[in-house]
């Protein structure tokens, strides 16, 4: 039972990102120009006018009072100033164009100022606010690049990796993440602290995408008392439990998914739902398929959004074929089967494949073979097919078709070559060759 996809993790990981604030500047206006201090006192007059009219809500004369100053200003610390309020402000009032625009003319302007790195970090994020992808990328990469040490470079490194792992770049995802778990280990601020968090569950889901679940295990090893957000510690106590599963450590597993459980508790997020399903996949190793039914029981009406429900209805038929009741367990397989998001999936193969074992228990075994023949015919997952085809050929042989046994184990040795299924379906020809020629 280890087929489950993974991508729906990450939209959990995806909405933690915090923003950076492009609220009101607390810095301190530059030195008044020391060769002109009759018309800076002036100006600084004006500034600390605009800032009062901003302070207040009257957006509208700020802005005004800031144009004044820009036109009245092309360089120096005031131009500077006013530049980067200007810019907060239009962002403040969601005219990301405009904020866009002055950020992108103070950073032209002002290439050595001690500002660049919340400027740029500003651009950034009306960049991605703007919906362009490659600018927003640019410019983070060029802060933390260029100010790795900056109060701005852990955000800015944080959105590159979920940036990178959605492009599929493995090797910058990592590189950044890896970065922030070094950088923020140490760091005692709230906000530091959170991004660490949600660093070490990027890097989870990366070693998962590679199935590195030992990587995970490792990992998360002695880090639980240092998470202090719970929804942080749910999702990385998920990834170990997880890896647990994984690595078939399942006493492990199971002990882990149970203390789970009551951290979830009011936490609506997409991977929950595989709590239960995990709880329910370890007691059906242990064949307590009544215990399996009350899991699974209302977990529909819990999680409808659950994009892996097919693999609930095939656990469901198989708790309910193990109680003997397989007509009910053939609904459950069929519902596996009319599942849109099963196509293709191992999971429709075995569900296929778990129908005609019911008939085959019943000694249906002309209905069995049927269907047996439709995994090979409707499936491509080949350790199915191959257990199929040897299925298939022992209903033939039931029923004396000796030839039509023979000829099925012969085609699948060929096309399956090397399946789980090999040394058994070589028994079964061997045996049925001698059965033909025995007849003749």
């Amino acid at each position: 039972m280890h087929r489950l996809s993974r991508h729906f993790f990450a939209a959990a990981l995806v909405g933690a990102i915090c923003q950076l604030s492009i609220g009101a500047s607390t810095e301190e206006l530059g030195v008044p120009d020391a060769s002109n201090s009759s018309n800076q006192s002036a100006s600084e007059k004006l500034l600390d006018e605009a800032v009062g009219l901003e302070r207040d809500g009257r957006y509208d004369p700020a802005l005004a009072a800031y144009q004044e100053l820009l036109d009245k200003h092309t360089s120096g610390a005031t131009h500077e100033e006013t530049l980067r309020r200007v810019a907060r402000l239009h962002a403040k009032l969601a005219q990301y164009p405009m904020a866009r625009k002055r950020c992108k003319e103070f950073l032209d302007t002002y290439p050595n100022s001690g500002s660049r790195a919340k400027v740029l970090a500003k651009l950034a994020w009306l960049e991605n606010r703007l919906e362009n992808r490659q600018a927003a990328t640019e410019a983070f990469a060029e802060l933390h690049a260029k100010f790795p040490q900056s109060a701005q470079a852990p955000d800015a490194a944080y959105w590159l990796a979920l940036n990178a792992a959605d492009e599929k770049d493995s090797e910058q995802a990592h590189r950044y993440t890896d970065w922030l778990l070094e950088n923020l280990a140490n760091q005692t601020g709230e906000r530091a602290h959170k991004l660490w968090g949600q660093a070490l569950c990027l890097k989870c889901l990366l070693e998962a995408s590679d199935s590195r679940w030992q990587a995970i295990r490792v990992l998360l090893r002695n880090t639980g008392d240092r998470l202090k957000d719970e929804p942080t510690r749910a999702r990385t106590a998920f990834w170990l439990a997880e890896a647990e599963f994984r690595t078939e450590n399942y006493d492990q597993a199971r002990n882990l998914f149970k203390k789970l459980k009551l951290q979830i508790t009011g936490l609506d997020e997409p991977w929950v739902a595989m709590v239960p399903l995990r709880q329910a996949q370890l007691t059906a190793r242990r064949q307590q398929w009544t215990e399996v039914l009350k899991l699974l029981d209302g977990f529909d009406q819990k999680y409808p959004e659950f994009e892996l429900d097919y693999e609930v209805d095939y656990l469901r038929g198989r708790a309910l074929a193990g109680r003997a009741e397989m007509t009910a367990a053939r609904e459950a397989y069929h519902r596996v089967l009319s599942n849109t998001s099963a196509q293709k999936k191992e999971t429709a193969a075995m569900a296929q494949w778990m129908i005609a074992e019911t008939y085959f228990h019943q000694h249906d075994y002309a209905r069995a073979k049927e269907i047996y023949l439709k995994v090979i015919e409707r499936h491509t997952q080949p350790e199915w097919q191959a257990r199929a085809a040897l299925q298939a050929g022992k209903c033939w042989e039931l029923e004396g078709r000796w030839d039509k046994a023979k000829s099925l184990y012969s085609t699948a040795l060929h096309r399956w070559s090397g399946s789980e299924s090999e040394n058994q379906l070589q028994v079964r020809l061997k045996w049925a060759a001698s059965q033909v020629t025995k007849r003749r």
